[in-house]
C-alpha cells in the first residue's frame, strides 16, 4: 500500500518481537483447507481452547475455521461461521454469536473456550454472548481441518496463528498472548501453527508433538497478521484511513473502550500515552505528508484577553490540545475548513484532517468561568510544543471611543518604541474578519478614525499587536 513505505522503518525499529516475514494462508472458499491427521492428543471433549487470527474476505454458511467434524454425526468440536444469514457471526460447537460481529477484509483474533461444557467466545479479547444449546462433543477419528467444515463448507479469506489447547484458557491469558509469538512449549498447548513457512504444502506444528498439517487445494501464501500490529491500524483492515482516525479519537476520549491490541495501535508514536500527538501522526501517515516540505513548528504561545484565546507559533500547527478547568467551556470556535474537533469533559482537541495548517493568530472564545490549564501544540514531523501563556503587555493602552458607536469611532493607542503594528477586527466568536491597519509606527501616542464597511450591528473585538504581544478592546457597533 502506497503509504506503508513512510512508516516501515519506524515499525521495524519498534516491534522487537517480529523476526522475518509474517505469512498466512489465503483460502479461496472453494476447495482449500489444511488437514491434520487424527491423534489422541486432538480428541478433546471437556476442556479445550481453539484460537486463530482470521481475515474473512466473504461470508458463507457454516464456513469452517477449525473443525474436527468431517463425517456425518462425528460430533467433534468446531469453530466456524454462523448458520444465520448474512453469516457474519461465529458458531462454536452449535452455540452462536449474533450476526454482524465480523466484517470483511479485517483481521480478528478468535478464541473459543470449552470449560467443562460451558462455551465462551472472545473476539479480539472481548467476550461475546452465545445462544443455543452446545453440542455434546465426543472423541472421533476424524482429521482436523483448518479452513473447512463438514460437507465442504470452506472459509474464504486468510487464516493465521492457529493454536489448539487441551485446557480452558482464561480471558486474561488469551488477551496477554494473542498478539505474541509462542515458543510452542506452553503448558496445555498441543498444536501450534504460526503459518510462517511462506511456501510449500506443509504446515508445521511448532510444538514438539509433530501434528503437522498438509495443505490441500491450491491456497496462496500471503502476508499474515503482524503479531505486534501495525501502528495506526485500529480496525486491523491493513489500510490506514479516516476510519482508524475516528476510532483513535473515540478511544482517546474514552467514548469507546479499546482492546489491548487497539490501544497499542492507537499509540502511534509509542510514548505510552494516547493523545493529540498520535492523531496528528496518524493523519501524517494517511495523507502521506512529507514534513520536510512543511514549516516546522518549534515554539508557540497563547494569550487570553476578554476571554478571547489567541494562538501564535513560528511554524505550522497540525493539531492542538487544551486541558480546561471546566467541562464544556468553549463557547464557540470557527476552525478552518479541513479541521475537526472533539471534546470530552475538560479535554479539548482539534486537528487537521486534510493537511491544512491552523491559521496564524487563530482565536476562539471561552466562557467567563474557564481557566486554561495546559496547551499542547503539535506540528508535522512529530514536533510538539507545550505552549506557554503570553502575558499581554498593557503598554498599548488601546481605547475605542465612543463605545457603543453607530458611524465611526476613534481608536487610540500608545507605542513606547518603533514597531510594526497591526490593527485587526474579530467577531464575538474569535473569528478574524479584517485588517484595519498594518504599518511601521514610531513611538508615541496615536489616534485613528475608523469607519466600518459592510459590518452588521453587534459585538466585536479590535486588536492591536506587535511581534511580542497583543491587546484587544471589545466594541459595540450599532447601525
Amino acid at each position: 500500500m502506497k503509504f506503508f513505505w513512510i512508516i516501515s522503518l519506524f515499525i521495524f525499529s519498534t516491534f522487537y518481537n517480529i523476526s522475518g516475514q509474517d505469512y498466512s494462508v489465503n483460502f479461496d472458499g472453494q476447495n482449500d483447507y489444511v488437514r491434520i491427521s487424527d491423534h489422541s492428543d486432538l480428541d478433546l471433549t471437556q476442556n479445550y481452547t481453539l484460537e486463530a487470527w482470521i481475515f474473512p474476505e466473504s461470508f458463507s454458511w457454516l464456513a469452517g475455521i477449525i473443525s474436527k467434524y468431517q463425517t456425518n454425526a462425528a460430533n467433534g468440536y468446531m469453530l466456524r461461521l454462523t448458520f444465520q444469514s448474512p453469516y457474519t457471526g461465529l458458531g462454536f460447537d452449535e452455540v452462536v454469536t449474533s450476526t454482524g460481529v465480523l466484517s470483511a477484509n479485517q483481521w480478528y483474533h478468535i478464541a473459543a473456550v470449552n470449560d467443562e461444557g460451558i462455551r465462551k467466545i472472545f473476539i479480539n479479547g472481548i467476550e461475546f454472548e452465545l445462544t443455543g444449546s452446545p453440542l455434546n462433543v465426543v472423541a472421533n477419528n476424524n482429521s482436523i481441518r483448518i479452513g473447512s467444515d463438514y460437507g465442504g463448507r470452506y472459509f474464504d479469506g486468510r487464516i493465521d496463528e492457529v493454536r489448539i489447547w487441551n485446557i480452558a484458557r482464561e480471558q486474561e491469558e488469551i488477551s496477554e498472548t494473542m498478539d505474541t509469538i509462542l515458543t510452542g512449549q506452553e503448558a496445555g498447548l498441543i498444536a501450534y501453527y504460526s503459518f510462517n513457512e511462506g511456501a510449500g504444502d506443509t504446515l508445521f506444528d511448532q510444538t514438539s508433538n509433530g501434528h503437522n498439517g498438509i495443505i490441500i487445494g491450491n491456497p496462496a501464501w500471503v502476508d499474515g497478521y503482524t503479531l505486534s500490529g501495525v501502528l495506526g491500524d485500529i480496525n486491523f483492515d491493513e489500510v490506514l484511513n479516516i476510519y482508524d482516525a475516528v476510532m483513535l479519537v473515540a478511544i482517546m476520549l474514552t467514548h469507546e473502550d479499546g482492546t489491548e491490541l487497539q490501544l497499542n495501535a492507537c499509540d502511534t508514536n509509542q510514548d505510552g500515552i494516547i493523545d493529540i500527538e498520535d492523531i496528528v501522526l496518524l493523519f501524517e501517515w494517511i495523507l502521506g505528508i512529507n514534513s520536510n516540505e512543511r514549516e516546522i513548528l518549534s515554539s508557540g504561545t497563547y494569550s487570553i484577553t476578554n476571554n478571547l484565546v489567541t494562538i501564535n507559533s513560528d511554524g505550522e500547527i497540525a493539531g492542538f490540545q487544551f486541558l480546561l478547568s471546566n467541562p464544556s467551556a468553549i463557547e464557540n470556535i470557527q476552525l478552518p475548513q479541513g479541521w475537526n474537533w472533539n471534546q470530552s469533559g475538560s479535554k479539548y482537541i482539534a486537528y487537521s484532517i486534510d493537511g491544512t495548517p491552523l491559521p496564524k493568530d487563530f482565536s476562539f472564545s471561552l466562557n467567563n468561568s474557564v481557566v486554561i490549564e495546559k496547551v499542547k501544540l503539535v506540528g508535522w514531523g512529530r514536533k510538539v510544543v507545550q505552549a506557554k501563556e503570553n502575558q499581554l503587555p498593557k503598554s498599548f493602552n488601546l481605547i475605542a471611543f465612543p463605545n457603543p458607536f453607530n458611524n465611526h469611532c476613534t481608536i487610540s493607542f500608545e507605542i513606547y518604541k518603533t514597531s510594526n503594528i497591526k490593527l485587526g477586527l474579530y467577531n464575538i466568536n474569535g473569528q478574524y474578519l479584517e485588517t484595519i491597519g498594518e504599518v511601521l509606527i514610531h513611538a508615541g501616542y496615536h489616534k485613528l478614525n475608523w469607519r466600518p464597511k459592510d459590518l452588521a450591528s453587534g459585538v466585536y473585538f479590535i486588536s492591536i499587536s506587535d511581534v511580542v504581544g497583543i491587546q484587544l478592546q471589545k466594541i459595540l457597533y450599532l447601525k
